[in-house]
C-alpha cells in the first residue's frame, strides 16, 4: 500500500490541489467562527477552539479511510465536555482546564479501544430520532444558555438556572449590548438569505463596530486579549479518581462522535461509491482527539456542515483538512490581535445561530408524521438534555431507544392476510398476479408475524394465533403462517411451536409454514420441528402454499360465473380456453368484453393499465379485461365462439391464429397442445 493510498490524499495534480484549497477556504470561513463559539461553550479561552482545528485534522487526514469527512470542534461534544469538566471543578480554574484535557484524551482512548475491538457497528445502535432529539436539546440548551450574554447580563450555573436568573434580572439589560445583538442577528439573517458565511460576517461586523464605536467604553463586554502564535505541548496530570469520575462522560462523547462521524462518512462514501472502514475511522478519530488534547484543544468530531461545504465547493480528498489546518495556523499567527475587539455578544450570536441549526424543526416534524413513538423519544431526549444535562440526556435517550426497540420486538406487528374467505388489502396487492391465489379458499387462515420469535414473545405469538382462529366465523381446516419476517427462533419458541402443533392437530387443523427463509428452515430442522410440521407443509413462498390447497384451485368457469355477467357481453380468451379444454391449467382469466361492460368495470373501480402499444387493459382480482385481443373485438370473436357450462369461450381456430401471430415460446407450446386437441377431436 502506497502512502497516498494509506492516507487517502491522492491525485496530486494542480487541478486537484486548487480545488481542495478553494474548498478549504470555504470550510475555514465556517470553522473559525464556529470554533470560537464552541470554545466559549466549553468555557475555555476562545483560541482553544482554533487549536482543535490545527493539528488534529492533519492527524485525522493521515489515518482515516474517509476522503471527505472534515473534523474540528463540535457543538454536541463541546456541550458534553463542558458538562463533564463542570462536575470536577469550577469553570475557568486550572483544574477545570486539566479535566478537559484528560477527558479529551480519555475519549480518544475509548475510540481507539472501540476500533481495536472492532466496535464500529455500535454506530447502528443509536437511532436517528434519538440523535436528532439529542442535537435539538443541545441546540435549545445553547440558545437558552447564551441569552444572558445577548442582553449584557452575567449569569452562571446550569441552563435552567441561567434562564431563571435572566428573567428575574431582565430589567438590568444593557441596552447597547442588546442593540448590538439585534444588529448582528440582522447581519446573520441577511447573509444566510444570500448564502454568505453568516457566522464569519457576524464576527467581522462585530469587531468592526466595537473598534469604530469604542463599544468597550460604553460597557459592552469584549473577549479580551488572545495570544498569537501556535500552541505548545500540553501534558495533563491525572489520577485514578479523576479518570473514574470522567469515564462515563468520555463514553458519552465517544458514542456521539461514533454516531455523528460514522453517519457522515457512510453518506458521503455512498454518494461516491467508496469503501468504508468504520474501525479505521474510529482509530483516526481517537488519535485526532488525543492530539487535540496535547495541543491545548478539546474533543473533536466529524462536522456535517463543514463536510457538506467542502463537498459542495469541490473538495474531494483529505487535503481539505490539511489546508484548513494551515489556514487556521496562519490566522493564529497573523490575526489574533484583532480578536481582542470581538464583543462577547457577537460570539453569543454565533452560538445561538449554531443552536438554531441544531434545533431542526423540519426533522422533528417529519418524525412526528411518520412514527409518533419515535417522535416522543426524540422529544424526551431533547428535554432530557435541557433539564438533566447532556450526559444524562444522552443516557436517557439511548435507554428509551433500546426500550422501544425491545417493546417492538416483544410485540411485533401481526396481520391476518386471509380469513373467512376474505383477503386483507395487503395480501390483495401481494398476491395480485394469480387468480388461483385470489380465490380466497374457505376454511383457510393466513397469519403473518412480523418478527423473530423468542422467549419474550413466544407466548404472545401463541395467544395471537389461537385468538385469530377463535375469531373465524367459518370452521378452520388449514392455518398458514407466513414466516417471511421470522428470521430466527430460540428454544422457548421452538417448544411453544411444538405445543401449538399438538393443539392444532387435536383440533384437526393442518399447519403450513410458508415463505420460510433458508436460515429459519435450518433452525426448524435443528429443533426437530420439520419432522413435527412435516416437510410437505413447509413452503418457500406463500403463493406456493396457497396454490397447493385443493379448495383454492377455482376453475376459469367458476371465476367467470362469479362475475354474474351475460355471455353476450364477453368471450374468454387465451389460457382460459386451454383450461376449459383440459389441455393445461392457467393462472389468469382473460376476457374480451363489450364497450358497455368495460365501462361498467371501470365504474366498479377496476384498475386500468395502458400498454406500450396503447392497448387498454383492466385488471382486478386475477381478471384481465380488454376490448380487443390480437386486433379482434368481441364482435369478431363471438361468431365462432363456443359455450361450455354457460360460459362463452373463443374458438380454437381463432386462438390458434392469435397464438401464431403473438409467437412467444409459451404460445408456440400452446399451439402444439391445440393442434393435438384438433387431431384427437377429428378422430372422434
Amino acid at each position: 500500500m502506497t502512502f497516498a493510498q494509506f492516507t487517502n490524499i491522492q491525485g496530486f495534480t494542480k487541478k486537484r490541489l486548487r480545488a481542495d484549497f478553494m474548498a478549504a477556504l470555504v470550510v475555514t470561513a465556517i470553522a473559525i467562527p464556529e470554533s470560537l463559539g464552541f470554545a466559549a461553550i466549553v468555557g475555555l479561552p476562545i483560541q482553544t477552539g482554533l487549536y482543535c482545528a490545527l493539528i488534529a485534522p492533519i492527524v485525522f487526514a493521515l489515518t482515516t479511510s474517509s476522503k471527505h469527512l472534515v473534523i474540528g470542534a463540535d457543538s454536541a461534544t463541546a456541550a458534553l465536555v463542558a458538562s463533564g469538566a463542570a462536575s470536577i471543578a469550577a469553570a475557568g480554574s486550572a483544574d477545570y482546564t486539566n479535566a478537559i484535557a484528560v477527558l479529551t484524551i480519555l475519549s480518544g482512548l475509548v475510540l481507539l479501544a472501540m476500533a481495536g475491538l472492532r466496535f464500529g457497528f455500535l454506530a447502528d445502535l443509536i437511532s436517528k430520532p434519538v440523535f436528532i432529539g439529542l442535537l435539538a436539546g443541545i441546540g435549545l440548551q445553547l440558545m437558552l444558555g447564551k441569552l444572558p450574554e445577548l442582553l449584557g447580563l452575567s449569569m452562571h450555573g446550569a441552563t435552567l438556572v441561567k434562564l431563571v436568573g435572566t428573567i428575574s434580572h431582565i430589567f438590568e439589560t444593557h441596552l447597547t449590548t442588546l442593540v448590538l445583538s439585534v444588529v448582528l442577528f440582522g447581519v446573520a439573517s441577511v447573509a444566510n438569505r444570500r448564502k454568505l458565511p453568516g457566522s464569519l460576517l457576524v464576527l467581522v461586523v462585530g469587531i468592526a463596530l466595537a473598534a469604530a464605536l469604542h463599544l468597550e467604553v460604553q460597557g459592552v463586554k469584549m473577549v479580551g486579549d488572545v495570544p498569537s502564535g501556535l500552541p505548545g505541548l500540553a501534558i495533563p496530570h491525572f489520577d485514578i479518581a479523576l479518570l473514574s469520575a470522567l469515564f462515563p462522560t468520555a463514553l458519552a462523547i465517544a458514542a456521539v462522535i461514533l454516531a455523528q462521524s460514522t453517519s457522515v462518512i457512510r453518506n458521503t462514501a455512498t454518494r461516491y461509491d467508496e469503501p468504508v472502514d468504520d474501525n479505521r475511522d474510529l482509530a483516526a478519530l481517537g488519535l485526532a482527539n488525543i492530539t487535540s488534547a496535547l495541543s491545548h484543544g478539546f474533543a473533536v468530531n466529524g462536522s456535517p456542515p463543514r463536510t457538506t461545504a467542502a463537498e459542495m465547493s469541490g473538495g474531494r480528498s483529505q487535503l481539505v483538512n490539511v489546508f484548513m489546518a494551515l489556514l487556521i495556523g496562519a490566522v493564529l499567527m497573523l490575526f489574533s490581535e484583532a480578536l481582542k475587539y470581538l464583543p462577547v455578544a457577537a460570539l453569543a450570536v454565533v452560538i445561538v445561530m449554531i443552536g438554531l441549526h441544531l434545533f431542526d424543526v423540519s426533522k422533528l416534524k417529519h418524525i412526528y408524521t411518520t412514527r409518533r413513538t419515535e417522535f416522543w423519544i426524540a422529544i424526551t431526549a431533547m428535554f432530557g438534555v435541557v433539564v438533566l444535562g447532556v450526559e444524562y440526556g444522552v443516557a436517557l435517550a439511548v435507554a428509551l431507544s433500546i426500550i422501544d426497540r425491545l417493546r417492538r420486538q416483544y410485540r411485533p406487528d401481526d396481520t391476518v392476510l386471509l380469513q373467512d374467505g376474505t383477503l386483507a388489502p395487503w395480501a390483495d396487492e401481494r398476491l395480485a398476479k394469480h387468480h388461483k391465489y385470489r380465490s380466497s379458499p374457505h376454511g383457510t387462515v393466513v397469519y403473518r408475524f412480523a418478527g423473530s420469535i423468542f422467549f419474550e414473545n413466544a407466548d404472545y405469538f401463541k395467544k395471537r394465533v389461537i385468538t385469530t382462529l377463535e375469531k373465524s366465523k367459518e370452521p378452520v381446516s388449514t392455518l398458514i403462517i407466513d414466516a417471511g419476517a421470522v428470521n430466527d427462533i430460540d428454544y422457548t419458541a421452538a417448544e411453544m411451536l411444538k405445543h401449538l402443533c399438538q393443539k392444532l392437530y387435536a383440533d384437526d387443523i393442518r399447519l403450513i409454514l410458508a415463505h420460510v427463509p433458508p436460515a429459519l428452515s435450518a433452525v426448524l430442522e435443528q429443533y426437530g420441528l420439520l419432522d413435527i410440521v412435516g416437510e410437505g407443509n413447509v413452503y418457500a413462498s406463500l403463493e406456493e402454499a396457497i396454490f397447493d390447497l385443493p379448495t383454492s384451485k377455482r376453475s376459469t368457469v367458476d371465476m367467470v360465473k362469479r362475475l354474474d355477467i351475460s355471455s353476450d357481453n364477453y368471450v374468454v380468451i387465451g389460457g382460459g380456453v386451454l383450461e376449459a379444454l383440459k389441455l393445461r391449467d392457467t393462472n389468469d382469466v382473460d376476457l374480451v368484453v363489450s364497450d358497455s361492460l368495460y365501462k361498467h368495470f371501470v365504474k366498479e373501480g377496476w384498475r386500468e393499465y395502458v400498454q406500450d402499444d396503447g392497448k387498454r387493459i383492466l385488471s382486478h382480482h386475477g381478471y384481465q379485461v380488454m376490448l380487443r385481443y390480437v386486433g379482434k373485438s368481441l364482435r369478431d370473436l363471438k361468431p365462432k365462439s363456443f359455450i361450455l357450462e354457460e360460459v362463452r369461450f373463443m374458438s380454437v381456430d381463432d386462438l390458434i391464429a392469435a397464438k401464431q401471430k403473438i409467437g412467444r415460446q409459451k404460445d408456440l407450446d400452446d399451439l402444439k397442445l391445440l393442434r393435438q386437441h384438433q387431431r384427437e377431436t377429428k378422430k372422434v
